[in-house]
């Protein structure tokens, strides 16, 4: 404080007030504008305007430090004495008269300077004060006010002296000095001087032409002090003013009598004096209530209601209230008829405020006839006695004058001095019963002053307008009651001031009558004024239905038809004296139709005719809703919308110009009501249309939109909606139009889809496209920081300040241009956002406000608004102040980056000019810091849009291998030690010159400084998550006494509406809205009597109901919080390679959140609707890490075959130390455990109804479960195979750690994952097999299984698979229902092969009837015969990759593929000498045999991997089961059995078909030849190789059979089984088509496949085998040397995994691509040598063996021939095949 004080007083010293004294006489903007216009400077209208008011707020901001500093503390003399010679020569006039601002505020800074009354009884700063401490002070400044210089201005003079009076009367009742007694005495004198100036007369009509005057607390508190200090320091003179008064009146009085003119001098000071009380105190717009102090009432005349006003009056009044109360009943006592009128106007003026007209309407009350005493000329028993013998006399005069047919203009007793004083006693009882409601009620509840009906009385009779007009607003103030309200309905129906009974036949009277006749002819229209007036304060309330109800159809129509047709439609066709009138006349109108359509809800009901009965007979259709009608005009192009249109144009053209003119404040009203029923009609127009389409009505209407579209007949241009945006350029002086305007806009685009023609119509003119732009921008630079929480609604703008107003204007800014951008180019949003719509946006280049001409847009406002504080310590500011703005900055952002037709531009501007998401994301989380109260749910939301933006500009970073910028942004988020790259300030440009600085090199406690070695902080990604928070209250219900809650639910639910965002919020404002409704339609005294305590109950359940939707929304926020936290996370492991993202960082990085996300949500306070989504982020995170695990595997391969690693003689590898897990041994198996122990808990928690959550922990823990995998050798065929022993045991260790830990969860665990496999959700059933799949595979103590069969599951799903007959049926129809029944077989198919894989498994299965149901099922019967749904180029049934619906055949072969499968598993797992395993699985076969023979028989056009999987399947299962089977019981010619001959059938069946393969798929060179002349569209490479293996498999599986069917015969003659005839023939040609196109009408029993066949096949498998070999063995030389690949060699590795932009990929990540797909090759390739080798072998063996039994049967000639040409088939194939070991 004394800083400051010292500071101020050192500029006062140096001068100060002199400088600005002589910078506001040579300062003057008039000079100024003209050297401006002089150097070309001044451009139109708003540029003129905006630097006239620049140069006159610089004027006025020096005359306030003036002010400012006189407040502060008193001049001295010299400055005062400057200050008054200014005043002396430069006082200025306006244009009406009165002192300008800059000579006002002057004004009041010498009262201050003059001001001694706060220093009242303080005698040390009174001593302190210039005028007392400077002894000449007094003399000089009182000889300069006393001498007889001329002043320009006389009567700032006589104000000066007034004021200097005063303070010397002051002086001389709080000091005593007898120095200064001489100066002292003179105040009389300078009072008088004063009066001769007739100073109360000049400060009359100052403040009363002075719009702001009452705007200045401090200005009005001193006029408050100066005329107080008058009143109460010099009462006798007040005395001698009011005695002058009477004689005046006297005066006055005589010369009115003789019928002469008054003198022109006569003084008339007190009357004045009066009127400018009355005029200072008639507006309180500060709410100071200063007129408090002129009343000093008894306790007893406060009424109870002001008891909290009673307490302030239980002491003793002070002399200064004494005497300024005392003065009030002076001044009104005997008063002459010259005062009355000022006395009344003065106590209107002092009846300003609640309290005020209290004590004034107590006054005039006592003053009455309830005073005791006789009734005085003020108060309310004479005024209302004068009202009624006015009434009484007028009503007698009625219809008796009249001139000419028409009503005189004053009535015979009514002199203009009487009507005056009339006016004034209206205009009082208007002041009293504002602003004072008891005093409303009690004026009207009076049976003996009767206001209501002496008002309304005098309306009806000949009286003049004006007086008529008060009357209705004095009723207008009587209306503001609702109860007053319902009998003013009532009184003006029976008064008919406006004719509404039989209109047509008595022609027109009343209110119309005049209107037509007496104001136009006068061209003043009071008396419409007041009407409106009045009828707006009437709609406040709701219409009475029965309004008129009994003479005429009930409703308001009459008076909706005068107010539309006679007053609205043609204000802008009459004559007016006052422009202002016009403007007010539509205004007041537009207010009223405003309320009607606000208030209205369209139903059908306003489409239906009533017919009711009226008295006398007959019958009426009853007024539809006002609103309705309204509406109606609203929607078609009427006379109404027309001149709503015109208005707006006019307004627009006048706020152009920038000037103001009479009656502009009523304009500016008029076009903003205008606006307001535009928006509220397009905001109710989808309701409206709806019914009008619903129910077929004949209503013609048009959407709004198409209406504002239409030609303007001012113009001749569509440019209405031109006009309405041009609202948001003049937001500065208009902020409420500006913010209708950008609604009605913003609700014309999201109505209709004409974003393209509106962008045409703001850019067809530059200058008003730039001016739109600049006034949208100016919108959302305003820097007031926002007030309140709640949202703005419409009815609420006049009751907001500016800055609330101009906060909603930037918030539907933004909310337009969200809509906009997501509308088809161009676009509002990219035409404010600065992109070229002339072009495709795409192609758009952002530049910097003024670079390449480009100007300043919306985009650089809201960059601007996000930036401030970014390179500040203090953190992000916007964040903080405009909270709700930033949140529609962030999300603009995002919406741009997201945006394809944006995003390059945007992502170019906001990386590369101002490096936007580096910057802020700094800043993150955003938190509130010490001193701020931010919501929580803001900052969140705010958080959320950035993070999404970030994960956009990774993700396109990454892609586009911008590595240094990925860098930063990972270093930022990931790191866990301080880094100096990101602690440096924002701006330096060194930042970039470091980025090369791997995210490894400062993880982990690395060394990035030698200052901070070895300080750990927590990871950016952490603390975001950490700020978070999954825990949320709700409010609990209300307890209610008189509503029903029930009731009470259903309304809120019918209220609840979605928002933009998707939350789902209950309305306030409609549910307040119906449960007053409700209350109001009952009616009784049980509700009359309760009506306090529901009114009570009412707003508890409000409260509650706000609660629970800020709670909704903050809930909401979180889980929006936690889905950018998501986003962010995926795209960090999904988008960054390892060259980016270590991968020992990565497995890190994903542990951590892991562990942090699991440890939040197992916390017992978080709620199920929050941790709900972290269940799908846990199964991307341990995606992610299961990943990791993999390529941590597949990396380590390379290094398995290197000679690094030394073998043992039990096969087993030295490596790592087998403590931990994984390939960078970072995860460990205690982590791993607590991980799955979480994971479990979290599961469990969640078993009550989340079955989405159990999903995705299902998926989750399957991933987990999987990530020790199970190590497969890698066949290098050198005699030795590559396979880790550590890692053998590491797996073993991780899977039974993993079964501890499950198996602590007990039972109740697998009930859980039992039952959603059962039952549930399609999704969840799936994964719950998927997940027991990955259980059963590794337990090997066989626990679930026991608990699956014991508990009845297993034999539920079997069971289930009968019952899911039919809708797998459906499943093979060519337009299937969605295929999850399918995925579920599926799934179910998966868990019972892998029981099946295990002995007792298999048993068990076998036990459960599993093939006796699926002997039952019919799906397996409708294999169709081809594809009949194959699209293509003769792809045969190859499922095309773009096809999301497989093929009918490709379906059916996934749900035949399963059972085949699990056949294989259960013949595997008991192997063929498990009779009752064979005979189940044959029955089986025998009850499909028709699938069977037809797979057999199928002879496909077109090669396809699936159906020669189809055949290796069938044959395996054919071969496992039907070779082994010996039904014959010894020689085929014995006696047997009729079943027997059945299965004997069917063998025999098979066996033709098997036989019938042999020509067919033994001959590879045959194959070979397809696959080769096959090209790459028709079967891809990899899938060749798949054929092939395919055909390996069948060829063995075919081998086999036979080898089997010929071992189980007999050695003899008698008994052998040949199954080949003895011919070589085949082995020896040349012409293979010969061999394979052998029909099958010709294999049967007796002529067998000949046995050339087999030596052919024998023959091209050797000649293929060493091939095979060779290229093995280079796949592993390759992978061993992954390294020292090329790019083109990588390339050709990877090009069928990754075919797009494999060019940008790195290097690492394609060696790793690389190695993954040779290893598969390597698998593959073995594979299939060992199949050859197997076949090799069996042929072998089995040739010599088949030889041997047709040797049998053959002569001794043909024996030598056939066993020499065997013996000689290339022998130096199997020398060789027998040096590779398998």
């Amino acid at each position: 404080m004394s800083l400051t004080t010292n500071f101020t007083n050192e500029l006062v010293n140096n001068g100060l007030v002199d400088k600005i004294l002589f910078l506001l006489l040579e300062f003057l903007p008039d000079k100024e504008i003209e050297k401006l216009a002089k150097q070309r400077a001044i451009g139109g209208f708003k540029h003129r305007h905006q630097v006239m008011e620049l140069l006159k707020e610089i004027r006025s901001s020096l005359a306030d430090c003036l002010f400012s500093l006189a407040c502060q503390s008193p001049f001295n003399k010299s400055n005062s004495m400057a200050l008054i010679n200014f005043m002396k020569k430069n006082a200025c006039l306006n244009a009406e008269g009165i002192l300008d601002d800059v000579s006002i505020t002057l004004l009041t800074t010498f009262m201050y300077c003059a001001n001694v009354s706060d220093s009242a009884g303080q005698s040390d700063m009174l001593k302190s004060l210039p005028c007392i401490a400077d002894t000449s002070y007094i003399a000089d400044i009182q000889q300069l006010l006393l001498s007889d210089d001329a002043w320009v201005v006389h009567g700032v003079k006589s104000v000066f002296q007034f004021v200097w009076a005063v303070m010397l009367r002051n002086i001389a009742q709080h000091y005593d000095s007898q120095s200064l007694q001489e100066h002292i005495e003179a105040d009389e004198m300078l009072i008088d001087l004063a009066l001769e100036g007739n100073v109360f007369k000049f400060l009359l009509e100052t403040i009363n032409k002075k719009k702001n005057f009452h705007e200045s607390e401090f200005r009005i508190r001193r006029f408050h002090t100066l005329v107080t200090d008058f009143i109460v320091q010099m009462p006798l003179k007040i005395k001698e003013l009011r005695n002058r008064g009477d004689e005046a009146a006297r005066i006055l009085f005589a010369h009115a009598q003789e019928g002469l003119e008054p003198p022109v001098n006569l003084p008339r000071h007190f009357e004045h004096f009066m009127r400018l009380i009355s005029v200072l105190y008639s507006k309180d717009d500060l709410n100071l209530e200063l007129a408090v102090e002129y009343w000093c009432p008894s306790e007893q005349s406060l009424s109870p209601s002001r008891s909290s006003y009673a307490t302030s009056y239980r002491h003793r009044p002070s002399n200064r209230q004494v005497s300024l109360f005392k003065f009030i009943r002076m001044a009104g006592d005997l008063l002459p008829p010259s005062l009355y009128v000022p006395y009344i106007a003065m106590l209107s003026g002092l009846a300003t405020g609640p309290l005020c007209a209290h004590h004034c309407f107590n006054l005039l009350k006592v003053n009455g006839l309830s005073g005791g005493g006789s009734v005085t000329s003020v108060s309310w028993d004479h005024f209302f006695q004068s009202l009624s013998r006015y009434y009484s006399n007028l009503r007698q005069e009625t219809g008796a004058h009249h001139v000419g047919g028409q009503r005189q203009i004053l009535g015979r007793g009514i002199t203009p001095q009487e009507l005056d004083g009339l006016v004034t006693v209206l205009k009082l009882i208007q002041t009293v019963a504002e602003w004072d409601e008891e005093a409303r009620i009690g004026l009207c509840e009076n049976q003996a002053w009767l206001p209501i009906v002496l008002l309304f009385g005098i309306i009806t009779c000949s009286v003049p307008p004006l007086l008529k007009a008060e009357c209705l607003k004095a009723l207008s103030t009587f209306a503001k009651t609702p109860e007053l309200a319902a009998n003013l309905w009532q009184a003006l129906e029976n008064s008919q001031i406006l004719p509404t009974l039989d209109i047509g036949s008595s022609g027109r009277s009343g209110i119309p009558l005049d209107l037509e006749i007496v104001e136009s002819r006068n061209e003043e229209f009071p008396m419409t004024i007041g009407f409106l007036e009045f009828m707006s304060c009437l709609v406040q309330i709701p219409i009475p239905n029965t309004l008129g109800a009994g003479l005429r159809a009930p409703g308001f129509d009459p008076y909706l038809e005068f107010l539309r047709d006679q007053v609205f439609l043609k204000f802008h066709t009459r004559a007016y004296r006052d422009t202002k009138e016009k403007w007010e006349v539509a205004s007041r109108c537009l207010q009223i139709f405003h309320k009607l359509l606000f208030d209205h809800n369209a139903s059908i009901e306003d489409f239906m005719d009533h017919i009711l009965d009226i008295q006398g007979g007959g019958q009426t259709v009853a007024n539809k809703p006002a609103g309705h009608h309204l509406m109606v005009q609203m929607f078609k192009d009427t006379h109404l919308l027309k001149l709503i249109l015109y208005i707006i144009h006019e307004a627009c053209e006048v706020f152009d110009q920038y000037k103001t003119f009479p009656g502009s404040v009523h304009l500016e009203s008029a076009a903003l009501y205008c606006l307001k029923m535009i928006d509220i009609a397009i905001e109710k127009q989808a309701e409206f249309f709806g019914l009008v389409r619903s129910q077929s009505l004949g209503a013609m209407v048009t959407p709004m939109d198409q209406l504002l579209m239409s030609i303007n007949p001012k113009t001749g241009k569509a440019d209405h909606l031109v006009d309405i945006a041009k609202f948001v350029s003049h937001a500065t002086a208009y902020p409420e139009h500006a913010l209708i305007a950008v609604k009605v806009l913003f609700s014309v685009v999201k109505t209709s889809n004409i974003q393209s023609q509106i962008v045409g119509l703001f850019s067809v003119n530059e200058v008003v496209g730039k001016e739109l732009i600049i006034g949208f921008v100016d919108c959302l630079e305003t820097d007031e920081p926002e007030e309140e929480e709640g949202e703005l609604a419409l009815q609420d703008i006049e009751n907001q300040d500016i800055v609330n107003i101009r906060n909603a204007t930037r918030l539907v800014i933004l909310r337009l241009l969200l809509f906009s951008l997501g509308q088809p180019a161009p676009n509002l949003a990219h035409f404010f956002l600065g992109f070229d719509v002339r072009k495709p946006i795409s192609k758009s280049s952002l530049q910097d406000p003024g670079v390449l001409g480009s100007p300043r847009t919306c985009l650089h406002a809201i960059l601007s608004i996000l930036e401030k504080g970014t390179g500040k310590g203090s953190g992000l500011i916007s964040i903080h102040t405009m909270p709700k703005l930033a949140e529609h900055c962030y999300q603009m952002v995002y919406q741009l980056c997201s945006n394809s037709e944006t995003s390059i531009s945007i992502m170019r501007y906001l990386g590369m000019t101002h490096n936007f998401f580096y910057r802020h994301l700094k800043h993150v989380p955003f938190v509130n810091r010490i001193g701020q109260n931010t919501n929580e749910k803001l900052l969140l939301n705010q958080q959320a849009w950035l993070l999404k933006s970030v994960a956009v500009e990774i993700r396109l970073t990454s892609v586009n291998r911008q590595r240094s910028y990925t860098q930063r942004l990972l270093k930022l988020l990931l790191e866990d030690v301080p880094s100096t790259v990101v602690d440096r300030d924002d701006n330096d440009d060194e930042v970039y010159g470091e980025t090369n600085q791997s995210i490894m090199e400062t993880t982990s406690g690395q060394q990035v400084g030698p200052n901070i070695l070895g300080i750990q902080v927590r990871r950016r990604i952490l603390q975001i998550l950490d700020s978070i928070d999954l825990t949320q209250t709700y409010p609990g219900n209300v307890q209610l006494d008189l509503l029903e809650p029930s009731v009470t639910e259903q309304l809120i639910k019918a209220c609840e509406q979605q928002m933009d965002n998707g939350m789902t919020l209950c309305n306030i404002h409609a549910l307040h809205r119906e449960l007053i409704g409700r209350l109001n339609a009952q009616q009784g005294p049980a509700i009359v009597g309760n009506r306090p305590r529901i009114l009570q109950e009412i707003q508890e359940i409000l409260k509650n109901v706000v609660e629970c939707n800020q709670s909704k929304e903050m809930a909401g926020a979180k889980r929006h919080a936690l889905d950018a936290w998501r986003q962010v996370v995926e795209i960090l492991f999904a988008s960054c390679s390892q060259d980016l993202l270590p991968l020992d960082i990565r497995e890190t990085i994903l542990l951590d959140l892991i562990q942090e996300l699991l440890t939040k949500v197992t916390d017992d306070a978080t709620v199920p609707e929050l941790t709900a989504p972290v269940s799908g982020i846990l199964i991307t995170l341990m995606t992610n890490l299961l990943q990791c695990v993999v390529v941590d595997q597949s990396k380590a391969i390379p290094e398995q075959l290197s000679t690094q690693y030394v073998h043992m003689l039990d096969g087993s590898v030295i490596h790592g130390s087998g403590t931990s897990f994984g390939g960078s041994g970072v995860i460990s198996a205690a982590v791993l455990t607590e991980i799955l122990r979480k994971f479990l808990t979290f599961l469990v928690q969640s078993s009550a109804g989340q079955l989405r959550v159990r999903s995705n922990l299902y998926g989750a823990l399957m991933n987990f479960l999987q990530m020790p995998k199970k190590v497969h050798e890698i066949p290098t065929l050198k005699g030795r195979n590559v396979l880790d022993s550590c890692m053998l045991s590491e797996y073993e260790k991780m899977t039974t750690a993993s079964l501890v830990v499950i198996n602590e969860f007990g039972d109740s665990f697998m009930e859980l994952v039992c039952r959603d496999a059962c039952d549930g959700h399609d999704v969840g059933r799936m994964l719950a097999l998927s997940l027991m799949d990955c259980i059963l595979s590794t337990d090997k103590q066989n626990r679930w299984l026991h608990f699956l069969n014991s508990k009845g599951y297993l034999r539920h799903i079997i069971e289930s698979l009968v019952q899911e007959d039919q809708s797998l049926q459906d499943m093979l129809r060519p337009t299937p229902e969605p295929l999850r029944a399918l995925y579920i077989y599926e799934s179910k198919m998966s868990l019972l092969t892998r029981i099946g894989e295990t002995t007792n498994g298999a048993e068990v299965l076998l036990q459960q009837g599993i093939m006796g149901r699926l002997s039952e099922c019919q799906f397996l019967e409708l294999r169709p015969e081809r594809d009949i749904t194959r699209r293509g180029d003769g792809a045969g049934d190859i499922v095309k990759s773009d096809a999301f619906i497989p093929t009918v055949l490709h379906r059916y072969r996934q749900l035949l593929f399963p059972v085949l499968k699990l056949c294989i598993a259960i013949m595997t797992s008991l192997g063929g000498q498990h009779k009752e395993a064979t005979n189940q699985i044959l029955r089986f076969v025998f009850s499909h045999s028709e699938l069977f023979t037809a797979i057999l028989r199928d002879h496909p056009s077109h090669i396809s991997v699936e159906a020669f999987q189809e055949l290796s399947l069938t044959t395996a299962v054919i071969c496992r089961t039907a070779a082994d089977v010996d039904y014959y019981g010894g020689s085929p010619y014995d006696a047997i059995g009729q079943s027997q001959l059945v299965i004997q059938g069917h063998l025999s069946r098979i066996q033709r078909q098997i036989l019938a393969l042999v020509p067919r798929y033994c001959i590879h060179d045959h194959w070979n030849k397809r696959l080769k002349l096959a090209s790459e569209n028709e079967i891809k490479e990899e899938d060749k190789e798949k054929i092939r293996l395919s055909l390996l498999e069948v060829n063995s599986n075919i081998i086999a059979y036979c080898r089997s069917e010929v071992s189980s015969t007999g050695s003899t003659g008698q008994s052998c089984n040949v199954l080949f005839t003895p011919s070589l023939s085949e082995a020896l040609t040349r012409n293979y088509h010969q061999v394979t196109e052998i029909p099958m009408a010709s294999l049967s029993a007796t002529k067998p496949p000949s046995l050339g066949l087999i030596v052919r096949h024998l023959q091209q498998v050797a000649n293929t085998f060493l091939p095979s070999f060779d290229s093995h063995q280079q796949l592993v030389h390759k992978l061993s040397n992954i390294s020292e690949l090329s790019a083109e060699e990588l390339k050709e590795f990877i090009k069928p995994v990754l075919t797009d932009r494999i060019e940008k990929l790195s290097t690492s990540y394609r060696q790793q691509v690389a190695c993954e797909q040779i290893a598969q090759m390597i698998c593959m390739k073995a594979k299939e040598l060992a199949l050859k080798y197997c076949i090799l072998i069996k042929l072998k063996r089995y040739s010599l063996y088949f030889l041997f039994k047709i040797l049998i049967k053959t002569n001794t000639n043909i024996r030598k021939q056939m066993k020499a040409s065997v013996e000689k088939t290339d022998k130096s194939h199997f020398m060789k095949v027998q040096k590779i070991e398998f």
